[in-house]
């Protein structure tokens, strides 16, 4: 009699746990989402990369309808590489949803690298340039990368 009674309370305890283990309608919205760790840099890049085009395209357009000397281009690339690096550091601070100042920081690394070697190559590398333009970089895609995380979500 012992036995038959541990046989149908571990046979109920069986089933009970089978119902429990069953997905439910709401789960999937509370699972974490398997993704690549990557992928918010490389969308933030990306992103980064592309309005950095547009913005020292725009930049470069008006100077030359205004006629503007070839030296002065660094009135545009320097935005550029500012508003840049700031969606780099947004997009993947809004994608990672925390350690937006450490994943800013990498993003604005990982962003100004091309940059400096484009420089070193091409040799327009300009005394106290090259560090300045690695720490405006840097310092707004971290910046990016805080407003990313502390955004509303969609």
């Amino acid at each position: 009699r012992i036995s038959e009674a541990i046989n149908r309370t571990s046979a109920a305890y069986i089933s009970y746990k089978k119902e429990k283990g069953k997905k439910e309608k709401g789960d999937d919205m509370r699972r974490k989402k398997n993704r690549s760790r990557l992928l918010p840099f490389g969308a933030g890049l990306a992103a980064g990369y592309l309005l950095t085009i547009g913005v020292a395209t725009a930049g470069e357009l008006v100077m030359w309808l205004t006629g503007a000397d070839s030296s002065m281009a660094w009135l545009t690339a320097v935005p550029a590489a500012a508003l840049g690096s700031f969606l780099c550091g947004r997009t993947a601070g809004k994608q990672r949803r925390r350690g937006g100042l450490k994943t800013g920081a990498v993003c604005g690394v990982l962003y100004c690298v091309p940059l400096i070697l484009a420089a070193l190559i091409f040799g327009t590398v300009q005394g106290i340039l090259l560090p300045v333009k690695a720490a405006l970089c840097i310092g707004f895609a971290a910046a990016g990368g805080v407003s990313g995380v502390n955004s509303p979500e969609k």
